[in-house]
């Protein structure tokens, strides 16, 4: 064991009871070897692992509150509203006293080094209105210890970037677009409008939206420009529990353009380095990396303060309910149909929510003062981190590929009992056209309208209408000419287009032994 790579250690204390217990031994006597091997499984469990799911508990100085955190995982919700509680163990869990910097720090450090290998990336903040999400994804616009982690990400890709060999052949284009009322509106562009069609069938960027270009090296400066000129932009509103709640979802996209230079590249992330031969990027291609700040659930009547803002919660409740449908039709991974055109927001995000297209980390802002609504918000957390296998996720696709070649046969089964039963112009697959003469069936009515001096009248009609549709093809309107078969070709006869002799009464044989 002491002479096997570290790569294959776990499969060779499988082999017996003894391998297992000598290699244990061995590893107790070598704290090296066992270092080594502990970084390489959490390498393959970070290797393997699509979706994270982050709960993070708002400060809250009325007393203890509504929500547990216990060992950095496990989260409780109790109190009013909340039934028999709910608790749940998420990836992370960070208190009331957490800063942006643990946070971001713990996030950046799992998600983003998978960019780097040419994998999409979505970041996304979930919760109810008033618990911290905009805090958490953007937190102040200014540069300081309380910017979000839509600064923060920006600044580790550009350091994941540089340690990865720099930026040569890299660009960087930057989108801002919010979702408002179930509308698309680009933050970049005056909010203008946008259609709810892809500009490319590959991916579901929408037609028009503003791409702003930018050099790699220049990234931090002018990212971080263009987040607080979109954040500017967007629809914000004063609520009973919040001043500045936020009234549309924001989604940044963030477009990283590989070219020919980045290919020499080496791996940025120690976590992926065994796999960054075969995941590197290639020229050409784009890895996008999302960013979403989801508007907060509300309940109808309670938050809103004059009818514009009911209608805005109702929008934002639909869609997140819609986003809601689409995890849970995918968490089960027995649906036929994952619904998600029943909203502008799950139709924008269908590759990056998923956990199959992109990597994917939540967070779920609670807030220790509204026990209804935090166990409410650790509910769907739970549920969204069912997505880890991507097999589930897979079976819409699998099903509707498996419906499209289903028709395919049928269609062929279809063309092929057409061609057994001949049609107008055509010879029936029988046994006596085969072995004897054919007869090919000609349309009468061609043969008198092409005469000189017939003509084809109103009985005729009458008569090809009536009696001229017979499967036999004896109506009145055809005629039938005999043609004799040609003889079959011998294997020394050159090919002019006639079978040959032995294909032919194989074929004749196998059509009388079937009885057809």
């Amino acid at each position: 064991a002491s002479f096997a790579p570290v790569a294959g250690l776990p499969a060779f204390r499988r082999i017996c009871v003894l391998f297992h217990t000598a290699l244990a031994r061995l590893l107790s006597k070598e704290t090296g070897l066992q270092s080594a091997l502990e970084s390489y499984l959490q390498m393959k469990r970070l290797n393997s692992k699509r979706v994270w799911v982050v709960v993070r508990a708002r400060p809250f100085n009325d007393g203890p509150g509504c929500v547990r955190i216990g060992n950095q995982k496990k989260v409780s919700v109790t109190g009013s509203g909340t039934s028999q509680g709910f608790e749940f163990f998420s990836d992370r869990a960070f208190g009331g006293s957490a800063t942006q910097e643990e946070v971001c720090g713990y996030i950046g450090s799992r998600v983003l080094p998978h960019a780097m290998n040419g994998e999409h990336v979505c970041l996304m903040a979930y919760g109810q209105t008033g618990s911290g999400k905009t805090h958490t994804m953007f937190g102040s616009l200014e540069a300081g210890e309380n910017q979000g982690l839509a600064f923060r990400a920006v600044n580790m890709l550009a350091r994941l970037l540089q340690e990865g060999g720099g930026f040569a052949g890299l660009s960087v284009d930057f989108s801002f677009l919010e979702v408002y009322n179930d509308e698309l509106y680009d933050l970049l562009d005056c909010q203008k409008k946008l259609p709810k069609q892809r500009s490319t069938q590959a991916h579901c960027v929408p037609m028009g939206l503003t791409r702003r270009h930018c050099k790699a090296d220049q990234m931090e400066e002018q990212v971080h420009a263009w987040l607080r000129e979109g954040a500017a932009t967007r629809t914000v509103g004063k609520t009973v529990f919040n001043p500045r709640s936020s009234r549309s979802h924001g989604i940044v996209l963030l477009h990283l353009c590989w070219g020919s230079g980045s290919q020499g590249q080496k791996s940025g992330s120690r976590l992926l380095a065994s796999k960054s031969q075969s995941l590197r990027p290639t020229a050409g291609a784009e890895t996008r990396i999302y960013l979403v700040d989801l508007a907060g659930s509300e309940r109808a009547g309670l938050y809103a303060m004059d009818q514009d803002q009911l209608k805005e919660g109702e929008h934002i409740n639909l869609s997140l309910s819609a986003l809601g449908r689409v995890v849970g039709a995918l968490a089960t991974g027995k649906c036929k149909h994952v619904p998600y055109r029943d909203s502008a927001l799950t139709w924008l995000l269908k590759d990056a929510i998923t956990g199959t297209s992109a990597r994917v980390c939540m967070v779920a802002a609670v807030h220790p003062g509204h026990a209804a609504e935090s166990a409410s918000t650790c509910r769907y957390a739970h549920q969204y981190s069912a997505l880890q296998t991507t097999s589930g996720t897979k079976v819409p696709d699998l099903t509707a590929e498996v419906r499209e070649q289903k028709r395919k046969v049928d269609n062929l089964k279809h063309a092929f009992q057409k061609a057994l039963e001949g049609d107008e112009y055509g010879i029936a697959w029988t046994l006596e056209s085969l072995s004897g003469t054919v007869q090919p069936t000609r349309n009468a009515r061609n043969i008198v309208e092409a005469h000189p001096y017939l003509s084809w009248t109103q009985a005729h009609q009458t008569k090809w209408a009536v009696r001229g549709q017979r499967r036999d093809r004896s109506g009145i309107g055809r005629t039938r000419a005999t043609v004799d078969v040609p003889e079959p070709r011998a294997p020394s006869d050159p090919p002019d287009g006639r079978p040959l002799a032995d294909a032919l009464a194989a074929a004749i044989r196998q059509l009388a032994a079937s009885g057809d």
